[in-house]
């Protein structure tokens, strides 16, 4: 099975320790670091004996060891500064070179290859402002973001996956990812349309969510909740700014694969799924069971937007507003859900399947 995406959020595995401290009375002078092939400004916002976490004034997170960097870091007095979109756009394109062109929307610069007209661009913008109006109407607090938007469309799978070679992404089978680290969306002009636009429209809910306040880059967000929120837009009504109806916002993938585990009004797996989901993150590391994590989480997610939508906004404003870089605990977990949502995984999980049961 090809995944039609993946969340990376790479460096923030590294950074969940214990021991990890955020810089004492932070300060926002820059410092200049070498990362991605270049010498670069950027903020310190972790500050450990291995382990630099910089924030770039492009918006990529850096993990940096300073005992690989000796003489090339170097503390500066400036302030730290979002680089405008002149400055991106230029930088994007020494990146990508002659065979790209880099596109200008209202919240995003998409570098696609030359030719392709202003479909992506589209198609990126749409989605954003759908995903914010959508969020509004349920009472989700968002925050402006503070870096454009970039996406980037590669002509071909292997383009796109040379690209992750280079950024040491390891994934395979996907059809596109939003990474944290470089705070990008990657996917490829050379799949089916309907399959790639649906993968545009999750990828692009990942990021608005992390850089419009629905998420947060920088703290332990359950998978359930972001792979969720990322299944519940790939839905072409998704992507409707104005009112849809319910049944179009069905992600019927997700639909599909419950109702085949669920045959028999046995509602166990699920149940089971739905508590694991909440605890941990295991079945998204578990290739066996990633597909059903990735429906039963739109499963939970759908529900409280479209049936509690108070606590589902009260949901992504506790897990986006937690301390930065500490491990979110099984138990914590658990005693959130039950707090915010009003009642146990259990007696959720059959009201759920109810109420899925009327598409």
């Amino acid at each position: 099975m090809i995944y039609r995406c993946l969340l990376i959020l790479g460096f923030v595995l590294i950074a969940w320790l214990p021991n990890l401290p955020l810089v004492s009375g932070q300060s926002t002078a820059m410092i200049e670091f070498f990362a991605a092939g270049k010498q670069q400004q950027g903020l310190t916002l972790v500050d450990h004996a291995h382990e630099l976490i910089v924030i770039g004034r492009d918006g990529w997170m850096h993990s940096i060891d300073p005992r690989e960097q000796a003489g090339k870091i170097r503390h500066t007095k400036a302030t730290y500064s979002v680089a405008s979109v002149a400055e991106l756009r230029n930088d994007l394109r020494a990146e990508f070179g002659p065979d790209y062109e880099v596109l200008a929307t209202n919240s995003f610069l998409v570098v696609q290859p030359r030719g392709r007209g202003d479909r992506w661009p589209r198609m990126f913008e749409q989605s954003h402002r759908a995903f914010i109006a959508f969020m509004k109407k349920r009472g989700v607090r968002i925050r402006k973001g503070r870096f454009p938007l970039i996406a980037i469309v590669f002509p071909d799978e292997q383009a796109m996956y040379a690209e992750f070679e280079r950024q040491k992404i390891q994934v395979s089978r996907v059809a596109g990812i939003y990474s944290g680290d470089s705070n990008r969306v990657m996917t490829h002009d050379g799949g089916q349309s309907t399959f790639v636009a649906a993968t545009v429209r999750h990828e692009a809910a990942h990021q608005s969510a992390f850089n419009f306040g629905v998420h947060s880059r920088v703290n332990d967000t359950p998978r359930w909740i972001t792979e969720g929120i990322g299944q519940m837009f790939e839905p072409s009504a998704m992507a409707e700014t104005t009112t849809s109806r319910l049944s179009d916002r069905v992600n019927r993938d997700s639909l599909r694969f419950i109702r085949s585990q669920t045959k028999n009004r046995d509602n166990t797996k699920f149940s089971q799924a739905m508590m694991q989901l909440i605890s941990n993150e295991a079945m998204f590391e578990d290739p066996k069971k990633i597909v059903e994590a990735y429906a039963v989480s739109w499963a939970m997610m759908f529900y409280l937007a479209e049936r509690q939508p108070k606590a589902f906004a009260e949901l992504l404003q506790h897990t986006a507003t937690r301390p930065a870089f500490q491990a979110y605990t099984r138990t914590e977990r658990l005693q959130d859900f039950e707090r915010i949502v009003g009642e146990p995984p259990l007696e959720f999980s059959r009201r759920v399947l109810h109420w899925l049961e009327k598409f």
